[in-house]
Order: structure tokens, then sequence, then C-alpha cells
């Protein structure tokens, strides 16, 4: 690739990558240089996608791999790890509930103990803070196609079944008054002869 080729870099970008260049008088030309870039960049996002798919699956939460939980309790601070698809504290396999259970004793709520630090971020967060975000969201999410036709489907079952019912109302009403003036139900001198 000759530089008459590289003009999608932005000037800036390749004045500085120029200038990088020359002042740690590096072997590589401008487009090896890219080229080493875009492979380092692809080779990152190939293991960053890879990372991502692993992690611990803590009831609606997932706590992907080398996210940190931390718990704090008399002033001492302990710390969990996510390594592939387990939390490991003091170098065993546990559950949220087994940490802080292990850290405070029986009845504890790990939701509300547990802080957590998500990779690639610089801040704590709740784990129960962190789930009524994530349920809020959920609840915000539009319907897929297929559970808008489910609902649709109940809401005109429910919707059937009303008029069924009355339907089956009005029916037994009509038959009830009718049945009511029948010769039967009538008392003997209700009844009109026939006159012929």
């Amino acid at each position: 690739m000759d530089p008459a080729h590289i003009d999608f870099i932005p000037p800036a970008t390749r004045s500085a990558l120029q200038s990088f260049l020359a002042r740690t008088r590096s072997t590589l030309s401008l487009t090896e240089a890219i080229a080493a870039a875009v492979e380092l960049w692809i080779a990152q996002q190939t293991a960053a996608a890879r990372l991502s798919q692993r992690g611990y699956q803590w009831k609606q939460l997932f706590l992907p791999d080398t996210t940190t939980l931390r718990m704090t309790y008399k002033e001492m601070t302990f710390y969990a790890k996510v390594v592939d698809d387990e939390i490991i504290f003091r170098g065993h396999a546990v559950s949220p509930s087994q940490m802080a259970n292990k850290v405070a004793g029986d009845g504890r709520n790990a939701w509300r103990d547990l802080w957590l630090l998500l990779p690639n971020e610089r801040n704590w967060v709740n784990a129960a803070t962190l789930r009524a975000q994530i349920a809020r969201r959920l609840d915000q999410q539009p319907l897929s196609p297929a559970e808008a036709i489910t609902e649709a489907a109940k809401a005109m079952n429910t919707t059937l079944n009303a008029a069924m019912l009355l339907i089956q109302h009005v029916d037994h009403q009509s038959t009830t008054i009718v049945e009511r003036r029948l010769p039967k139900n009538r008392r003997e001198y209700d009844l009109m002869e026939d006159v012929h």
C-alpha cells in the first residue's frame, strides 16, 4: 500500500503517526504501522468478544468474566472475582449468597451487600441497584413480534370468552321469558279457551 492509498486516514491522525514513527526512530513505514494497528485492533476485538461470552449468571444479572465483587463488613473489605463462569472467593468457587454468608454469617442479602465493578467500568455499583436498572430497561423494551402476537391472542381469547358469556346470559334470559309464557307455567284461570 503506497501513501497515496491511505487518504482515508484523517490528516491529523496521519501526521501524528508520521511524527511518532520519526520520533521513535521506528523502522516501520507508515503503511506497515497502519496495518499493524489494524491487526492489533482486530485481535483485541476478537479477544473482547470471547471474554464477553464467559461470565457468571446471577439470576437475571450477568456478571462478565473479570467482574470484581466487593463486600465490606465490620470495616473490612472482601473481594471476589469472576473467572470464566465462576465467582472465586478465597480460592474457591462460590455463589454470591455463599460469599456474603462466608463474610458475615447466615442470613445476609447478597443483592444488598455486594458491590460490583464490571469490566471497563470505573465506578462500583450495588448489585440490587444494577438489578433494578436492568429490570426497568426490560420493562421499557418493546415486545418482540412473537410476544406481541401472543399478547394479542390472549386479549382476543379473553374478549371472545366474555362475549360467549354475554351470549349465554342473553340466551338464558330470552329462553326464560318464553318458557314463562308457555301454558304449562300458566295458572288454569289465565288460559283462554280456543274458540274455533
